[in-house]
């Protein structure tokens, strides 16, 4: 057994939380504190990951309104609302006690943690990267990292806590936009009153954990106080630095211009985003760097590091310069690897511009240049490249293709809308735009894979020019409006107006948000249910394969979509996904996967190494 001191802090706002952090760990590096376990609450705050983009995890206005607190966290990892209801609990141990890399310890000290939560009654269960759950639902989240000599580690225990404000509060993500997934926000986390039918006194819930820390990690509970000197060094700390507003709006999204180029990686152990500002002749060196995400990394000024030594750099040795960084320093990254920071640099390098239909339209490429047969990515009408998260990437090593993604007109990155609206765009993208992306990628041999409006894009392009497209996987297709897609648009303009669609939107699409919106309501409410698009008679003449997926629980179309489908496309297989709404790709990932991947392979025969003879080009 080892003794730790344990104090309770009270409550306190998120920053003064924060300032006291980082005292504690100042103060046992410097050996003027033991071992501790802390215990601590919140006032009303909205606290962002040390590395996260302010204005895409918190919405500002709303916070000022209701006089919530906005602080950032020293610790990496995602976007949390902390009230009253909910107990923090912190531990800052002696790291070389400890054996494994960041991800193990994490592991153990969920462990310990989850062990003493049974002891109240409730099953919970570490869950990788960094959640406790009881039965699949969150009740605790954690992070940590590693300064000097401490480990310090941190979780937030919900233990009556209003899981409505938390979506009031924070930017949930914007691949999130259906009633559904914000319902499944809620039933995601769970409470301690809402497993025990009651609200344990808080010295039970403190003793319970601490058995757990005995029993699982040897620690031996000695009570005592917070001494004067990190008392004086979180004051000292709050007013110079953690609780000023510099520190707060430390990362914002830079302002956007024809030399910045961005990338988006999801991997398992979080999300990464790249903004690289170029400079020079064709942009050929970097300004400057902002990598930004939900992650966790050790020590926590790596990342700020790594964007010092991107400065200056030739484009073409920022893959290696980014190699160089990490093998010449001891880094600490759960879930994640040195190239995975490489591949989302070199990614937001490779971005692409080509004209559409006289527009400018911005891209990616994914995968080897050399696979002859491309994936084509075309997303719906409020998505962007951003959206599609892995699922490209993951069929891109499935498969052995490569991958071309792109923000369509008016989305993500590409040039913003204008007025007046055609209630034709769904036709004019696939017979005008799409032959024009397709033709300035370099792209002879396609399957194209849409969601929704991507969907249907994609079909009446098939139609259009038969001998250019190998096959189509169709998620969520539509013909034409239902009487539920208007009532599930009318949701959504409330929502635009009245709840934080907006600010959910506006992560991805910035300034084009309201242009982008507009257009959805406008066009599809401009008729009654029932008429189309007049898509069909392009997609009638459509030879290729076909896949069409449909989630049964889809939020803004039936299955009279898919059956108007089979009257017009003679090689069409229709799959509909028990559980899943309108992006089944998220919400059923796996059972999406393995019929898309088997799609993929029967028309291109990567998995026996051969590929059948692409079509030729008109």
């Amino acid at each position: 057994m080892r003794a730790v001191r344990v104090i309770d802090t009270g409550i306190r706002s998120g920053r003064e939380n924060v300032a006291f952090d980082q005292a504690l760990i100042e103060a046992h590096n410097a050996g003027r504190v033991p071992q501790t376990v802390r215990f601590l609450r919140f006032r009303p705050s909205a606290l962002v990951g040390l590395h996260q983009i302010l204005s895409h995890e918190v919405r500002l206005e709303y916070c000022a309104r209701q006089g919530i607190q906005v602080g950032r966290r020293i610790t990496g990892g995602g976007g949390l609302y902390l009230d009253e209801g909910q107990l923090g609990w912190e531990l800052a141990l002696e790291r070389r006690g400890l054996g494994g890399d960041l991800a193990e310890i994490a592991a153990r000290l969920c462990g310990a943690a989850a062990a003493g939560l049974c002891r109240l009654g409730v099953a919970a269960q570490f869950r990788p990267r960094n959640d406790i759950e009881v039965d699949g639902r969150k009740v605790s989240g954690t992070g940590g990292m590693i300064d000097g000599r401490t480990l310090f580690f941190q979780g937030t225990l919900l233990v009556d806590f209003d899981a409505q404000r938390m979506i009031e509060v924070l930017k949930v993500p914007a691949e999130k936009l259906a009633r559904r997934e914000l319902d499944d926000a809620r039933r995601r986390v769970v409470t301690l009153r809402e497993l025990l039918g009651r609200v344990p006194p808080l010295a039970e819930v403190q003793a319970a954990l601490l058995e757990g820390f005995r029993e699982a990690l040897g620690l031996e509970a000695q009570w005592g106080e917070a001494t004067p000197y990190e008392e004086a060094l979180a004051r000292r700390l709050h007013d110079e630095q953690l609780g000023t507003e510099a520190f707060v709006h430390l990362v914002d999204a830079p302002a956007e211009d024809a030399q910045l180029v961005s990338a988006s990686l999801v991997r398992r152990g979080g999300a990464l985003r790249a903004d690289l500002r170029l400079e020079g002749a064709g942009g050929q060196r970097i300004r400057e760097a902002l990598i930004t995400g939900d992650f966790f990394v050790s020590p926590t000024r790596a990342l700020f590091d790594l964007e010092a030594a991107l400065r200056g750099v030739a484009v073409a040795e920022a893959g290696a310069t980014v190699e160089a960084f990490f093998a010449g320093r001891e880094c600490e990254l759960p879930g994640l690897s040195p190239l995975d920071f490489r591949e989302v640099v070199e990614s937001a390098l490779a971005q692409i511009s080509l004209k559409a239909a006289g527009h400018e339209i911005r891209g990616h490429w994914r995968g080897k240049a050399k696979a002859s047969t491309t994936l084509v990515f075309l997303h719906d009408a409020l998505g962007s490249v951003r959206l599609w998260r892995d699922f490209p990437d993951q069929l891109v090593r499935a498969t052995g293709c490569r991958a071309l993604l792109y923000d369509r007109w008016g989305s993500g990155e590409s040039e913003p809308l204008s007025p007046p609206y055609s209630e034709s765009y769904l036709v004019e993208e696939a017979l005008q735009a799409l032959p024009e992306v397709l033709a300035g990628a370099g792209v002879r041999d396609a399957v194209l894979i849409g969601q929704s409006d991507g969907a249907s894009i994609a079909l009446a392009h098939a139609g259009a020019f038969p001998e250019r497209v190998r096959g189509v996987i169709a998620l969520s297709p539509h013909l034409f409006r239902e009487a539920k897609t208007l009532e599930a648009i009318g949701r959504q303009v409330e929502d635009f107006a009245h709840g934080d669609l907006k600010a959910r939107l506006r992560r991805h699409h910035g300034p084009r948000t309201e242009r982008l919106f507009e257009r959805l309501v406008q066009v599809w409410t401009a008729r009654p249910a029932g008429t189309g698009w007049g898509l069909e008679a392009h997609v009638a003449r459509a030879r290729c394969p076909v896949l069409a997926i449909q989630g049964e629980d889809d939020e803004f179309f039936s299955a009279a979509q898919p059956e108007a489908l089979r009257r017009l496309v003679p090689n069409l297989e229709v799959m509909r996904i028990p559980g899943a709404g309108h992006y089944p790709m998220h919400q059923a990932r796996n059972e999406v996967l393995a019929p898309v991947i088997r799609f993929i392979r029967s028309l291109t025969r990567a998995s026996t190494g051969t590929s059948s003879s692409p079509p030729s080009p008109r």
